[in-house]
């Protein structure tokens, strides 16, 4: 009994310092994995993953993908030892990227592409996609009772928005549920919307996903579809023109709210929805963020905001001198790419755990190939 008690805190021990493998390293994890068959184990159990997500709580974003003009380029580029399993989907055009997936589109097959990087697993839509469906989104179908660290692989949620007319404005909304089957493909109208300028054009960004809702950026205000409750379309107003800068991205906010970040000129200003004394939500500036003590210096030539990083809270910013990170609660900037006016990037955010090691392949962090 006193060497099953001793085996029982070697056991303990070890899952501690396990445990306390850095996930900015992945590599490390594949390393420990192949020491013996009794770390393997230990490397690949549910419960252990459960603990190790839960305990370095905030995922990394271990690269982005982007739509090269060179269409002979892969879509993934990494920003961490990560490497996807297989497949660089060089006749998709990518669309979104969050939960662990990666939604494209592929124009040779004429199909929506849900790809899971780390296992190589994709899903197939096939379906027409009516023109008036301009924007889509992939997301977690778990909604709240998911934290989202380790859900890939599990169901989702496709959604598609559109805009048609100019003066009157008519929305449409549809969303595929992968337990469901085949979505239709005729457009659901959601009625008229109205926007403060005449015409709105979404941009050709990621959505926030934000309190059950997508929140598609446009130049004359923000599209809500309230994809987990009642499917409705509203508009959100931008703030003033003048205070949007040369480029805008759309993210959630420090406060868990929807935000935005604006650039202009050296300047990152984040911006927070609030509800103001008539109940109505409007825009509050949270703060500015100085870029010059941040980057090496000649860095900041024609910058432009290009993607956020939902559950790591981290800025992509694209420059000619390369592709830039900016952690925002750490407020670390970091080169992560030498090719400059990538725009927009969707950042990939995972745990690279053992598990999922096992089936992936590894190279040497960016900037020592």
């Amino acid at each position: 009994m006193e060497g099953v008690g001793r085996r029982k805190k070697i056991s303990d021990a070890l899952d501690e310092i396990l445990l306390r493998l850095p996930p900015s390293d992945p590599s490390g994890l594949v390393c420990a994995s192949a020491v013996c068959k009794p770390w393997l184990r230990t490397l690949s159990d549910p419960a252990f993953l459960r603990r190790y997500r839960t305990f370095h709580g905030t995922p990394l974003a271990l690269g982005f993908l982007r739509n090269p003009e060179d269409r002979g380029l892969g879509r993934f580029v990494p920003t961490s030892s990560f490497r996807p399993a297989a497949h660089d989907h060089r006749t998709c055009y990518v669309l979104d990227c969050r939960h662990g997936r990666a939604l494209m589109y592929d124009y040779g097959s004429m199909e929506f592409v849900v790809w899971d990087p780390i296992t190589g697993r994709e899903r197939r839509i096939h379906d027409e996609v009516p023109d008036v469906y301009t924007n889509h989104a992939v997301l977690c179908a778990a909604g709240a009772g998911c934290d989202h660290s380790g859900c890939s692989g599990g169901p989702f949620l496709l959604a598609c928005v559109g805009l048609q007319g100019k003066i009157i404005v008519k929305a449409y909304g549809c969303i595929h549920s992968s337990e469901a089957g085949a979505p239709s493909v005729d457009p659901t109208y959601l009625g008229y919307i109205h926007f403060d300028h005449h015409e709105c054009d979404l941009e050709d960004q990621s959505a926030a996903l934000v309190g059950g809702a997508l929140h598609f950026f446009g130049n004359s205000g923000i599209l809500r579809y309230d994809v987990l409750g009642g499917r409705r379309l509203s508009v959100i107003e931008l703030p003033p023109a003048n205070f949007l800068g040369s480029s805008t991205i759309v993210m959630t906010a420090e406060n868990g709210g929807l935000g935005l970040a604006t650039l202009d000129g050296h300047y990152i200003g984040l911006w927070s929805t609030e509800t103001g004394p008539d109940g109505n939500a409007r825009w509050a500036h949270l703060k500015f963020i100085d870029l010059e003590p941040l980057l090496p210096a000649g860095s900041l030539k024609t910058p432009a905001l290009s993607g956020f990083a939902e559950d790591a809270n981290v800025i992509f910013m694209s420059t000619d001198d390369g592709t830039f990170t900016i952690t925002l609660k750490s407020m670390l900037a970091r080169k992560v790419c030498e090719m400059g006016k990538l725009n927009p990037v969707f950042p990939y955010v995972s745990f690279y755990t053992a598990a999922a090691c096992a089936r992936g392949t590894l190279a040497p962090p960016v900037g020592t190939q």
